[in-house]
């Protein structure tokens, strides 16, 4: 009686899978190019990268200018330059939705881990001969790594994470991302840390991880690039139809997943939404490369432009008009980067639900057709 009852169970959620799987494609986007571009380069400035974008369309990065390295803030259409005192250079890793700038000076000719807000520059480290700053979250947590290992600073304390080598990312549940030995790591709660690493791989990268724990990865097998999303023990594959690699950058909290890989036309950058991708390509440059998407689905990242120079760029679909930086107010949505801290019981929402169900289903389906195969049991 039991069997029976889980065949139809089984049964029954394979046919929902695959009722929403036809409803939903068709309305899929797959047409490319219905983006929108701006060039966020520096003037002046040798070369730029933008690294992170957050709920309310700042843009957080850095480049190479005539007198070194400088990280940057690209909000309301304006570049604050990003240099804490006595640093001969800078990057800029990650903005919050407080406008709260995380990054790594040269500072004597060591790193430095630095946390720019509201015009000042503090030091999550202090004490440490050296340090980098990767991330910080929406309540102002930094996490890095440095002279004793990685770590997470939090209300004026340091805490070790034993576990990394360096820690990336976070979310409101506690769980956080990071890396160790040439694999990708996340630390639950309760339960320590795991390794993530898909099966062949010679050495797995993390780069994201939403509130709902799904992690964005990339990897290498066999010198070639692949980008998976990691949920539950399940992997899948991050590569858009015809392209020869991928990487997979960030996801957001409505499962879409974002990054950059070679195409048929060369170096391209996607935006998945379900099952369905979007290519991003800058009109006129001859690369793309995107890393970081927020919840409204804008888009950071950097390329090539015709005259062979980096810059920095952001992008928004043609349903989402792009905003000079500060200006979209709701925006939000749990935060804003590949690797979101956002706030915690962010909701989950029905395309979110959707999105992550057609990511999934191909795995889910796999899974449901090796159960419903499965002799009875008997006795």
């Amino acid at each position: 009686m039991g069997s029976n009852i889980d065949r139809k169970i089984l049964k029954s959620i394979a046919a929902g899978l695959l009722f929403l799987s036809f409803f939903a494609l068709p309305f899929a986007k797959s047409a490319y190019g219905s983006y929108s571009f701006i060039d966020i380069h520096p003037a002046g400035w040798v070369e730029s990268h933008a690294v992170c974008v957050n709920a309310w369309g700042e843009v957080a990065g850095y480049g190479l200018t005539a007198s070194g390295e400088r990280g940057f803030l690209w909000s309301r259409g304006g570049i604050t330059e990003i240099l804490p005192p006595g640093a001969s250079g800078a990057r800029a890793f990650w903005v919050n939705g407080q406008g709260d700038v995380a990054g790594t000076a040269v500072i004597g000719g060591r790193s430095r881990a630095f946390l720019y807000r509201g015009g000042a520059y503090l030091d999550p480290t202090p004490g440490w001969a050296f340090s980098e700053a990767r991330h910080v979250g929406e309540d102002g947590t930094v996490s890095g790594t440095g002279e004793f290992g990685a770590y997470v600073y939090r209300n004026g304390v340091v805490e070790l994470l034993p576990g990394f080598s360096v820690a990336v990312g976070a979310n409101a549940a506690g769980q956080i991302l990071g890396s160790a030995e040439n694999t990708a790591k996340l630390f639950l709660p309760g339960k320590g840390y795991m390794n993530i690493r898909p099966p062949g791989a010679d050495f797995a990268v993390p780069r994201g991880i939403n509130e709902s724990g799904l992690v964005a990865v990339s990897s290498v097998e066999a010198d070639s690039e692949k980008g998976f999303v990691y949920s539950g023990g399940f992997y899948v594959f991050m590569t858009p139809p015809g392209w020869s690699s991928s990487n997979a950058m960030a996801i957001n909290n409505n499962s879409q997943v974002v990054g950059y890989g070679d195409s048929p036309a060369g170096r391209r950058s996607f935006l998945r939404t379900g099952a369905a991708y979007e290519e991003i390509s800058f009109p006129g440059w001859t690369a793309t490369e995107a890393v970081s998407v927020n919840d409204i689905g804008q888009v950071s990242g950097s390329g090539e432009t015709a005259a062979g120079e980096t810059h920095a760029f952001v992008a928004s679909s043609e349903s989402v008009p792009i905003t000079t930086g500060g200006g979209t107010a709701g925006a939000a949505g749990g935060g804003g980067c590949g690797m979101v801290t956002g706030r915690s019981g962010a909701p989950f929402s029905a395309a979110s639900a959707l999105s992550l169900l057609l990511i999934f289903s191909p795995l889910l389906a796999l899974g449901l057709r090796s159960r419903l195969k499965r002799p009875a049991s008997h006795g």
